[in-house]
């Protein structure tokens, strides 16, 4: 999605765009609370002709609510984003929406940083002459990982040790033949470290480094089964921490851990799928897009991997929302945690 630099504040705000009455602030009817990644339909008319939507910001955060008419509509909608309350009680128009491509009733305010934090309003309003209608107002926020939230994204970033990463990037930077010392010096380093993690990072990274930069096979095979005490057996894998295990199933395959498409997995994991689908209401999941990998060692099953996909649809068949997710699920298919940006703008340019 958006990640827009403070420097595009002036084009976000719609400079370019032809100037439109700015609201009455103390008169606006506030018709909803809308929170981060979600939309909602307003009706303006010739004695409603504004309609406003609070949520609350926090200072720093980008924003991006935009506005278009629907179905048949033939409103011509204006956007204003109105900041929190100043010290006199009163609030400020601090943006104006801009055509977002080539549709110029399809108006948005992107890549917006909030000045404060505080309540905000969106004000859609109607343009001077156009008629009356029906609308979709949505707001994304890019600290919000809704439909999903924070707490079950798992961080998927290595974190191999200063020693391995030294020595694994200079046979990166420069080609030449692996020591056995340098082996057996990161082969240490994993089997002494007390972090899991970092375990698992210098595992990966060696054994990545040894068959893309020319180790030899005994030197492989010492690392491999250095992996293997990392990982330990079904049981041992089974205690550690959700997060842990998600970690391990992602960057020790295919080093370590072989991955193939499930040709069956326990029920558990598409009913879980299925209730995580249905906690965003509205969504539908691509069912044909839903992807189950098994993770095995030696024959034995470690975990499974699912990459699954959703969309949201508006009144007249607009794909609003768009949300692809990877979870990872035990051996016996019980779900661990998942990885996902949230929910995405699909006609966002």
């Amino acid at each position: 999605m958006r990640l827009l630099a403070v420097s595009f504040l002036v084009a976000a705000c719609g400079a370019a765009q032809a100037p439109q009455a700015l609201p009455a602030a103390d008169d606006l009817t506030v018709a909803a609370t809308i929170g981060p990644q979600s939309f909602t339909h307003g009706t303006l008319t010739s004695k409603t002709n504004q309609l406003a939507y609070a949520f609350t910001g926090t200072a720093g955060d980008t924003i991006a609510p935009d506005v278009w008419p629907t179905a048949a509509s033939a409103l011509q909608p204006t956007l204003v984003l109105l900041g929190p309350k100043g010290a006199n009680g009163h609030r400020s128009a601090i943006a104006t929406g801009s055509p977002r491509g080539n549709d110029d009733r399809h108006l948005a305010i992107d890549g917006f940083v909030l000045p404060k934090t505080g309540s905000y309003l969106a004000v859609v309003g109607t343009a001077a002459g156009s008629k009356g209608g029906q609308f979709t107002v949505r707001l994304w926020m890019q600290s919000s990982h809704l439909p999903r939230q924070e707490g079950s994204q798992v961080d998927l970033t290595l974190q191999t040790s200063p020693a391995a990463q030294a020595t694994i990037q200079s046979h990166v930077d420069q080609a030449h033949p692996w020591s056995d010392a340098e082996v057996d010096g990161i082969i240490s380093g994993i089997q002494s470290q007390s972090d899991l993690r970092v375990a698992v990072s210098d595992t990966h990274s060696l054994l990545w480094a040894l068959a893309s930069t020319g180790g030899t096979a005994d030197q492989e095979a010492r690392a491999h089964d250095a992996g293997l005490a990392v990982v330990g057996t079904q049981a041992d894998f089974a205690a550690l921490d959700p997060q842990l295990q998600s970690f391990a199933l992602w960057w020790l395959e295919p080093e370590l851990l072989a991955g193939a498409t499930a040709a069956s997995a326990p029920a558990s994991i598409s009913d879980t799928v299925s209730q995580l689908v249905a906690a965003w209401p509205g969504a539908a999941e691509d069912l044909s897009a839903r992807q189950v990998r098994v993770k095995t060692l030696g024959g034995t099953v470690y975990g499974y991997q699912v990459d699954w996909s959703a969309s949201q649809f508006d009144i007249d068949g607009t794909q609003v929302w768009y949300d692809t997710a990877r979870e990872w699920f035990d051996a016996q298919g019980n779900w661990l945690a998942e990885q996902s940006a949230g929910a995405s703008e699909p006609d966002d340019d």
